[in-house]
């Protein structure tokens, strides 16, 4: 199911960026999807990208507009989701307020170029998709979303766009793995049941859940190419690169970040 977002002026259009700019620390990409669709991943040392300390809002003013600069887009650009662990997608299109946070959605999609698409996560998995037919897809793929089929409703939606499954191209972004991900057996295979590619077991022996090879298998049985999947682990990482919920739970949020520059339009 989407969910249309509120109307309003469209977004201000920055250029790409180019060799001067500053990059932020523990910004990983560009990934290319496609000509002129670029995947980016933020980490800690970029500093949260989500309103989760509300005391610091100069802090997130600086850390999206450091990041707006470096994809090449304006910071009104960058669009987010309310996130609720389901299966709703969001459509950004030419009547979008600019920077609009969408509400009750966990994966956005459009069709407009210079939109920046973002996924937030602390462990959860950010999916990206891009198309060489020019639709791109931001998805929240958490335990809840992948039961309820947020993966699959983000490919109708790309679909419905007008790029099918076999123009697509994924990153899958850094997330917690079953190396981490303990789970109480029951509700282990609730989750198996819907996804076997889920099934895995903790480094000290327990029942866990492996989501990226959840989403990875997904993907695969839809036709789609994965030409990014981080193999780490958001917890357990040693060099503390990622924010991670099961961690700390004060933890802040990295982005996934998906955007079409209008060159390639």
């Amino acid at each position: 199911m989407t969910v249309n977002a509120d109307a309003g002026p469209a977004a201000t259009r920055a250029e790409p960026a180019t060799g001067d700019v500053d990059r932020p620390e523990g910004v990983s990409g560009p990934v290319w999807l496609a000509a002129g669709t670029a995947a980016w991943f933020t980490g800690r040392a970029t500093g949260s990208i989500a309103h989760r300390r509300p005391h610091q809002p100069r802090r997130l003013a600086r850390v999206r507009a450091a990041v707006a600069d470096l994809i090449g887009v304006s910071v009104d650009a960058l669009h987010f989701m309310q996130q609720l662990h389901g299966a709703e997608v969001g459509v950004v299109d030419a009547d979008t307020v600019s920077g609009a946070e969408l509400r009750g959605v966990d994966a956005l999609v459009t069709a407009e170029p210079d939109r920046a698409l973002t996924v937030q996560v602390a462990d959860c998995v950010p999916l990206l998709l891009g198309s060489s037919a020019g639709p791109v897809a931001a998805v929240h793929a958490g335990r809840r979303g992948v039961v309820a089929s947020v993966v699959e409703a983000s490919l109708e939606a790309l679909d419905r766009l007008g790029a099918s499954p076999q123009t697509l191209r994924a990153a899958i972004g850094p997330a917690i793995g079953g190396c981490c991900y303990e789970v109480p057996l029951a509700l282990q295979r609730d989750v198996t049941d819907r996804e076997p590619a889920a099934d895995a077991t903790t480094a000290w022996g327990t029942p866990s859940l492996h989501l990226p090879g959840a989403v990875a298998a997904i993907l695969r049985r839809w036709g789609v190419e994965i030409v990014e999947d981080w193999l780490g682990c958001t917890r357990c990482d040693p060099s503390a690169r990622w924010f991670s919920y099961r961690a700390d739970h004060r933890a802040g949020r990295q982005a996934g970040i998906v955007v079409r520059h209008s060159e390639a339009a």
